[in-house]
């Protein structure tokens, strides 16, 4: 009887393992990006991000629930330029990763609709600002000479790590939503957007803002 026990006990926990990993499948996931920060001061830029991605479905809350998780590089930042005069990027780069609660409703077997939203945390790992400004011609037809002002002095660029004391924060948290269409039960094109809740720079209203084109293929 012992024996008998003892082994319903492994099938249990060999088939509840099999369990898991039938409702677990991962990809690969790779895209562009357009960020920018929460004021009219600043441009956007134009990024990307790659990664991996899970999807873990949930039948035991109901049918087509599931949860997506991951790990991203991603670029945000943000870009100003005024004419030939002053030329401003920042171009921080993230370690994200995404945890979103999500519904995919099957078509057929070949065509599938999703969208998932929920919570990002991420970390700064590089990044520079880099900066370049040429003032020499900001007077028209001024002589700077005459001045006293060496037209040089007018024209500088350089960079910088954009993360450290006194800079850029590293650390981030928001909110993200995501929608998409999923091909042959592998292939997925997605948009999302994903909402910064921390300012970027103290004392400031700088929050992450990115809107994503994802191409995925889950295996």
């Amino acid at each position: 009887m012992k024996k008998m026990l003892a082994l319903v006990a492994i099938l249990a926990r060999g088939l509840g393992s099999v369990n898991a990993q039938e409702s677990l499948r991962w990809g690969v996931t790779a895209g562009m990006n357009s960020s920018k920060y929460s004021n009219d001061f600043l441009n956007s830029r134009t990024g990307f991000h790659v990664g991996v991605k899970a999807e873990m479905a949930l039948p035991q809350v109901a049918e087509g629930v599931y949860l997506e998780f991951g790990g991203l590089l991603t670029s945000k930042g943000a870009k100003f330029n005024y004419g030939s005069l002053v030329n401003l990027k920042l171009n921080p780069y993230y370690l994200e990763i995404p945890v979103h609660m999500g519904y995919k409703y099957v078509i057929n077997e070949n065509f599938a609709v999703f969208g998932n939203a929920g919570p990002y945390a991420a970390i700064g790992v590089f990044g520079k600002i880099k900066a370049k400004a040429d003032l020499s011609s900001a007077g028209g037809n001024i002589d700077w000479e005459e001045w006293g002002i060496d037209p040089s002095d007018l024209k500088g660029e350089g960079s910088e790590n954009i993360f450290g004391k006194d800079k850029m924060k590293r650390f981030d948290l928001g909110l993200g939503i995501k929608t998409g269409v999923e091909f042959n039960q592998k292939y997925q094109v997605a948009i999302s957007y994903d909402w910064g809740l921390l300012e970027t720079i103290d004392d400031s209203d700088w929050k992450n803002r990115n809107l994503m084109i994802s191409f995925s293929y889950m295996f």
